[in-house]
């Protein structure tokens, strides 16, 4: 299945940039991330837990990033099985890609390819796609705080209440 999200940001390209070097950093800013091992440069170790639909799993989930471009993209791989929850297993290819926004700060648009395994696999599309629409805007308010800024903005015609709901929701955090 094939996601495709995207969000600005107040910050710099440069900024950005530096920010997405740092995995831990990232990884405090994705929700149910549970865990981060940073093995090297390119290789990590994510526990994460996501819900889709009425499923909730666990992953252990090795990612390995396989090309950087300065300041432009960085594509990575991840592939994990489920320790806890609905049996199951993933794997995706990402590309994140960073442009000036026309404004300024930075356009971050996300691209993956996914595929889900077991109990998981047979959610379907739309539950996948719907919460790939929260855990992306959750992510881009997070990162936000995360760099001191103010809040990133959905692409248009997003809607960015989803994603405060599924924070909330993943990790029990946030206001109402």
């Amino acid at each position: 299945m094939k996601v495709q999200e995207s969000f600005t940001v107040s910050e710099p390209r440069a900024e950005i940039w530096a920010f997405f070097q740092d995995i831990a950093r990232v990884a405090r800013c994705m929700p149910g991330v549970e865990d981060v091992e940073v093995i090297d440069e390119e290789n990590s170790r994510v526990t994460i837990t996501q819900s889709l639909g009425p499923l909730s799993a666990t992953f252990d989930t090795r990612m390995k990033i396989t090309k950087r471009v300065d300041l432009e993209l960085i594509e990575f791989q991840a592939t994990g099985r489920t320790v806890r929850g609905a049996n199951g297993n993933v794997r995706a290819t990402n590309t994140v890609r960073l442009e000036d926004a026309p404004d300024g700060g930075t356009l971050i648009s996300l691209d993956a390819d996914v595929a889900l395994g077991g109990m998981l696999g047979a959610v379907g599309s739309k539950v996948v796609a719907r919460q790939a629409d929260q855990i992306t805007a959750a992510f881009a308010r997070a990162l936000e705080l995360e760099l001191g800024g103010t809040t990133a903005t959905a692409a248009p015609g997003e809607d960015e209440t989803d994603g405060a709901t599924g924070w909330r929701r993943l990790t029990g955090r946030g206001k109402s």
